[in-house]
């Protein structure tokens, strides 16, 4: 039998570390190991390294795997890719003010060691320099002082025109452009046509039994020649459709249900998605849907690190990327501080503004030290970030986005306790394995793939709350402080339990349904 992997992503999304990468590596390392199963990758030429890079990190040999891809990036798709790049780069404005301020003491010193000198020339030659520096400066301040005057002058008639509604048109065509740019999808265009070459490309391997397409958000995949087995971890439009509501949400669900329609066996990770996504609201037969639960995500590592280790990777990374954090953390040190801690990216169904408004009282009602860690980037969450700013929060909600592996893995080692407020996941939350490979126990929602694994009534109430009662999770969250080693001890049955399912054993269920389906 012959796998072939059909690899959609854009310029620079396959990354080694993310969940999906993991599991297609552990997929093609269960095939692999059988002789007679061979593994094809097919993708675009933009994704060639990332290809090598998971099988790299995978330790899996190039020569393993038959990769297949087109050639090259469109020169299009780059200018997009650097103008979203250039504007979504962090800020660096201490960097700035340092350059700033280096410049200023050099240039001091360079004065001060010429006016110390006791040379004749030197000192003649400096005020040559001095002189036509003045002299160069002299025009551009003219020219500047005289379109001052002009600017002055004209201003009355500016304001009459701004407030004749100019303004106010500018900003509606700035804003129709805008919107009609985004609305069109000109990189969603361009990756569609590549797609498509993808396809065609593919279609000329004439020994696929059948082909595993780890995302519903490539519809092109309907030209597959031969069966296809689709990852379909959830639809989160069907349950929050209130917040996707402009054209480009509308955009995705078009592409998934066109990627739905295309498989011959879709794999989620939960009976809800499987019954209510896929089932009810696709109208897909029962028997096209697998469920394959993950495996569990160790934060341990290579090694167990103990706490003073947690710490010194935590404060080394904070004085790495201090530029992009708050000042107040520069030096700041977390030895004796507790805090709670949730990781996970600011979508609004993840439930950051409930949590942060609990995190308030709970300090400040409940008079408990403590801070709220996130590794959500609350600045792209406008109603939390004016949430935090309107509320005196700055110091006490700390963001931490995009944090490697170490850290996160430190950042959970030295919370006080990790807690899931989501409002909704397609599989049972990673943050509970990965909280407690470390030693901190969890509260979290009380949501269908919760449910679905917890049947232990007693650790069902002890350690979730339902995400819309803010009471009920102020007293989770403190009976989970107050009662940490107990809690610890009621989850160590549930972790030990989904501790079985390892990722090698993940991957071989997938590999069972691909048989099935290439035999069927």
């Amino acid at each position: 039998m012959k796998i072939g992997i059909f690899l959609g992503y854009g310029p620079r999304q396959l990354d080694p570390h993310q969940g999906i990468s993991r599991l297609i590596t552990f997929i093609i390392k269960g095939a692999i190991q059988s002789p007679d199963t061979k593994v094809l990758i097919a993708g675009s030429g933009w994704i060639r390294e990332g290809i090598y890079e998971i099988l790299d990190d995978a330790g899996i040999p190039r020569s393993a795997v038959q990769i297949v891809t087109t050639r090259g990036e469109p020169p299009a798709l780059r200018i997009f890719e650097a103008i979203k790049g250039i504007r979504n780069r962090p800020r660096r404005p201490r960097d700035k003010l340092r350059l700033a301020e280096r410049f200023i003491i050099r240039t001091t010193e360079i004065v001060a060691d010429w006016l110390a000198t006791t040379n004749i020339i030197v000192f003649a030659a400096g005020v040559a320099v001095l002189f036509f520096i003045a002299l160069a400066l002299a025009v551009p301040v003219l020219v500047a002082m005289v379109f001052v005057l002009l600017a002055l002058l004209g201003r009355r008639a500016v304001r009459r025109a701004l407030s004749m509604g100019t303004r106010g048109i500018f900003r509606r065509a700035g804003r129709l452009l805008r919107n009609s740019i985004r609305d069109a999808g000109p990189t969603e265009r361009i990756r569609a046509r590549e797609l498509y070459r993808v396809v065609k490309m593919a279609n000329r391997q004439k020994d696929i039994s059948v082909w595993y397409v780890p995302s519903m958000f490539w519809p092109e995949v309907s030209r597959l020649r031969g069966k296809v087995v689709m990852g379909a971890p959830d639809i989160v439009f069907y349950e929050f459709p209130l917040q996707f509501r402009d054209e480009s949400a509308r955009r995705a669900l078009k592409r998934i249900s066109g990627s739905v329609a295309a498989a011959d066996r879709l794999i989620c990770y939960s009976e809800h998605v499987k019954q209510k996504h896929l089932v009810e609201m696709n109208d897909v037969p029962p028997g096209r849907v697998s469920v394959i639960r993950h495996g569990i995500v160790d934060m341990r590592g290579t090694e167990d690190f103990g706490r003073d280790d947690a710490l010194s990777v935590l404060h080394s990374y904070i004085e790495k990327k201090h530029y992009q954090l708050l000042p107040y953390l520069r030096g700041f040190r977390f030895d004796d501080v507790e805090f709670l801690f949730y990781s996970s990216q600011p979508r609004p169904y993840k439930n950051i503004e409930g949590l942060t408004r609990v995190f308030e009282r709970i300090l400040r009602e409940h008079y408990r030290p403590i801070k709220l860690i996130l590794t959500g980037n609350i600045l792209a969450n406008q109603r939390v970030s004016r949430l935090v700013e309107s509320r005196g929060l700055e110091k006490d909600v700390i963001s931490l986005p995009n944090v490697p592996n170490n850290v996160l893995g430190a950042l959970y080692k030295l919370s006080a306790l990790s807690v899931t407020p989501t409002q909704f996941e397609g599989g049972f939350p990673f943050t509970f394995s990965e909280a407690y490979s470390v030693g901190t126990p969890s509260v979290m929602s009380r949501i269908p793939v919760v449910t679905e694994i917890v049947k232990d009534e007693r650790l069902l109430e002890a350690m979730t709350f339902l995400p819309e009662d803010r009471e009920d999770m102020v007293r989770k969250i403190l009976w989970g402080l107050d009662n940490r080693d107990e809690l610890l001890r009621l989850q160590a049955p549930l972790y030990e339990e989904l501790s079985k399912r390892t990722w090698r054993s993940v991957a071989g269920e997938y590999l069972d349904v691909m048989r099935e389906v290439a035999s069927g």
